[in-house]
């Protein structure tokens, strides 16, 4: 693109992903609703506790989320307005409902009243970036920077 910078890519390492993901507690969970990928913010926590990170979910009984099982992905990000610096971690993997009795941690929606559908996303893949913005020489648009 004319008068663009050059961008280059700098993955973030999955514990780095993870380590920010522990830092907020809404993000936005995509499944597939006829036909096409949806995605909605919900709130979660983030498991670590051994085994492989899992997001840990609770929705209503009547909601699309709760009547999901099977792959999904799930988007957390903080964008600073002052800074102009952010974040973005994408993961990907199963989606599945809980049933009876559990031991997972309670992820505190926003909204808990009749909350009671418990979610899992099973982690298969994870990615991140960090970004900070730049000039851009048309002075209409902002230019992202990948950084370290």
């Amino acid at each position: 693109m004319p008068g663009s910078a050059e961008v280059e890519g700098f993955e973030l390492p999955a514990w780095e992903c993870y380590g920010l993901l522990a830092t907020t507690a809404v993000g936005r969970l995509c499944v597939i609703e006829h036909g096409f990928p949806i995605a909605l913010p919900i709130s979660f926590q983030l498991l670590q506790d051994g085994t492989t990170p899992r997001i840990v979910m609770r929705t209503a009984a009547h909601t699309m989320f709760a009547q999901y099982e099977g792959p999904a992905s799930f988007e957390a990000d903080e964008i600073s307005q002052e800074t102009h610096k952010a974040w973005s971690v994408l993961l990907r993997g199963q989606l599945r409902r809980i049933v009876g009795a559990h031991d997972l941690p309670d992820p505190h929606p926003w909204l808990a009243h009749g909350r009671f559908q418990w979610l899992v996303l099973d982690i298969s893949a994870v990615s991140g970036r960090r970004f900070a913005s730049g000039p851009n020489s048309d002075g209409f648009s902002v230019e992202w920077t990948f950084t370290a």
